[in-house]
């Protein structure tokens, strides 16, 4: 596809890269806005005539300055609907917090801690960019697609520009490459090169054009492109699209025509024969075998690859996300090192996520040519069950463990429309068993698991004070309880609040549940919960005593500064260093007041963090509008400090 070149135009600014947005800034018209080298923010508003023959430049008043700002990061524009204006405010980011702002009315509208902001796809799709150069697509956890470049993403757009209904991912990059993917394989529908770094890109109407491509360059080109194209371009490319995949589709078909011709005639061959055409061999029916299996004395999953055929093996390569540094495993044993056809491998999952692994075999042929580095390679593919790190103890704790059981406190109850048979399907799905848990029809279920993960990898401690929960469960096995009665009564005891929460999210996906309330109980924690309330709230007040000192050392330098001029023109020199030795003095107290207030907000974050997070696993612990109220409820408590309206939110999800 060739895209048009519209009108070109240049600005007296070098413009930062990444930072560059499109809205309804002015009352108007749409028009773009751009932060330079200098921390400026300027909008660019040129005045054009347009006509058949395109459009022309008719006012040198070009920019707008509306704000200057240290340290600016990301620059967008959007509309708040608690605020009543038919025009975009403009939202700039910087290291210390965000800025919204009416380029109309000229007015800051209020600041906000700085947020994390990803482009949307459309329905539940949202693309990614790495600083590595990776950028991907991910539907809700699922990774859709991704790719890695040596060149680095500096912006993102989505917009559909085949008309298939779906958005397309727009990226530019800062070699000067843009290029449209398609969100459902990153196939690549539009590209285009410029010879300088992106520094910002957006789609939209302008000046009469519709569906145009906006494209700022670090040099301060502006570049415009069209995006609409005709219906025959469409069917052509549908039509390129299947012939493609027809000549992909015939490739492979030939491919294992010849492979099973081959194999046909291999098999009419003597050894001599073979030994004389110089060829390797292995057997017809050799595959890979894998075997999950609970270690009995680490806290890892062990993984079992063999040969069905005993064929040896000369390395294995694994391909999994978080469980290898840097996606992936490869095991290579040493040449003098007497090969075998089974490999041993630890796994040690950090989260509780279900998770593909692939595996690449290097089989050594039964019969070699004269080529020794020839190998066949096979290939496996096994899942990793989303509670992998959990061993079962006993399916009846009610001989076994009772007495734990009932010491045990912590836990959530839910009920639901379904049989225990359904559940111990779940089970068998999702935890690394020996056997498969069976249950009668007029039975109930019973299962213990114990948690092999460390504590520090599921509970986060920020201070000394708060480590007493994690040194108790470090000296006693941390138990799993699982329970379902024939009423479909499900109660799960653990102390781990994340934990409870990924169980009932699982079974609720498993049992197709959109609504689910619940109520839960974990004494220890909550307790740790009020007390990071009142530290958080400690650490703000003294955050904010930090900040009326600083204020009141700050008056007292610029007060020190005056005096100490007015000393100089006076030649009264010994006054001079008299308040210069003050103003150093005070100098060095506001350096130190500084610091203090980073080490308080920091901690205070940290807490803020904690206490989220307990939110969060809280409210998962409910499904549906349940989950949501529960959010809301707990916020709403917070903001009024009221602890025991928040325990009782969480334990019983209504105050």
């Amino acid at each position: 596809m060739n895209a048009e070149n519209v009108f070109c135009d240049k600005v007296p600014f070098k413009i930062l890269p990444e930072l560059v947005c499109f809205g309804r800034l002015t009352s108007d018209h749409y028009v773009l806005a751009f932060v330079t080298s200098s921390d400026k923010v300027y909008i660019y508003n040129p005045k054009f005539y347009h006509s058949s023959e395109g459009i022309t430049k008719i006012s040198s008043q070009d920019f707008i300055k509306c704000s200057s700002i240290h340290s600016i990061c990301a620059i967008h524009t959007g509309k708040f609907e608690h605020i009543s204006n038919r025009n975009d405010l403009l939202i700039i980011g910087s290291k210390y917090g965000v800025l919204i702002y009416d380029p109309v009315n000229n007015v800051d509208i209020f600041w906000k801690e700085a947020v994390i902001k990803l482009i949307s796809l459309g329905g539940e799709y949202f693309g990614y960019g790495l600083r590595n150069g990776t950028i991907g697509v991910y539907n809700r956890v699922n990774r859709v697609w991704r790719i890695k470049s040596k060149n680095k993403p500096i912006c993102f757009v989505s917009h559909d520009i085949n008309y298939d209904g779906y958005p397309e991912l727009i990226c530019g990059w800062n070699n000067g490459k843009v290029d449209a993917r398609l969100r459902s394989n990153g196939v690549v529908v539009f590209k285009i090169q410029l010879d300088d770094c992106v520094a910002g890109m957006t789609v939209g109407d302008y000046y009469g054009f519709t569906d145009v491509l906006l494209v700022c360059t670090i040099e301060g080109d502006i570049r415009c492109y069209s995006l609409r194209r005709s219906k025959n371009e469409f069917n052509s490319e549908s039509s390129e699209d299947a012939l493609r995949h027809l000549i992909t589709k015939r490739q492979n078909l030939l491919l294992e025509i010849q492979s099973i011709d081959q194999n046909s005639n291999l098999s009419q061959w003597s050894k001599n024969d073979v030994r004389q055409a110089n060829l390797n061999i292995i057997k017809a029916n050799t595959e890979l075998q894998t075997k999950l299996e609970v270690s009995p004395d680490k806290p890892c999953v062990n993984l079992t690859i063999q040969t069905n055929d005993g064929t040896l093996l000369r390395c294995i390569v694994l391909f999994a996300e978080g469980i290898f540094k840097d996606e992936s495993h490869v095991i290579h044993p040493p040449e003098n090192v007497p090969y075998t056809s089974t490999f041993s491998i630890e796994l040690y999952p950090k989260r509780d996520i279900a998770t593909d692994i692939f595996i690449k075999a290097y089989a050594i042929p039964i019969k070699r040519c004269s080529d020794q580095n020839s190998y066949y390679l096979l290939a496996s593919t096994q899942l990793l069950p989303q509670f992998c790190l959990y061993r079962l103890l006993s399916q009846n704790p009610k001989l076994d463990f009772q007495a734990d059981s009932d010491s045990v406190r912590s836990g959530v109850f839910f009920v639901v429309h379904e049989r225990p048979q359904r559940l111990a399907i779940w089970l068998n799905q999702n935890f690394i068993l020996e056997s498969e848990i069976t249950v009668n029809e007029q039975s109930s279920l019973f299962v213990v698991f114990e948690e092999l993960r460390s504590p520090n990898k599921w509970i986060s401690t920020i201070n000394n004070n708060l480590n007493n929960f994690v040194v108790e469960q470090e000296n006693a096995k941390r138990l799993l309880y699982i329970t379902m009665t024939n009423k479909g009564e499900i109660t799960i005891k653990t102390e781990n609040l994340e934990l409870a929460a990924n169980l009932v999210q699982s079974i609720s996906r498993h049992f197709n549940i959109t609504e689910l309330s619940s109520t839960c109980d974990f004494p220890k924690l909550f307790n740790t919960l009020e007390e990071l309330i009142e530290m958080s709230n400690a650490y703000s007040l003294t955050q904010q005593q930090v900040l009326m000192d600083m204020t009141t050392k700050s008056d007292n330098i610029k007060r020190l500064v005056v005096k100490a001029e007015d000393y100089r023109l006076a030649g009264n020199w010994k006054s001079m260093k008299k308040t210069i030795q003050l103003l150093s003095i005070s100098n060095h107290d506001i350096m130190s007041n500084y610091h203090s207030r980073i080490t308080n907000y920091e901690a205070s974050m940290n807490y803020l963090k904690y206490i989220n997070q307990i939110i969060e696993h809280v409210s998962s612990l409910r499904v549906g509008k349940f989950k949501t109220n529960v959010i809301t409820m707990c916020h709403n408590a917070l903001k009024e400090n009221n602890i025991g309206a928040l325990k009782k939110i969480f334990r019983t999800g209504s105050n």
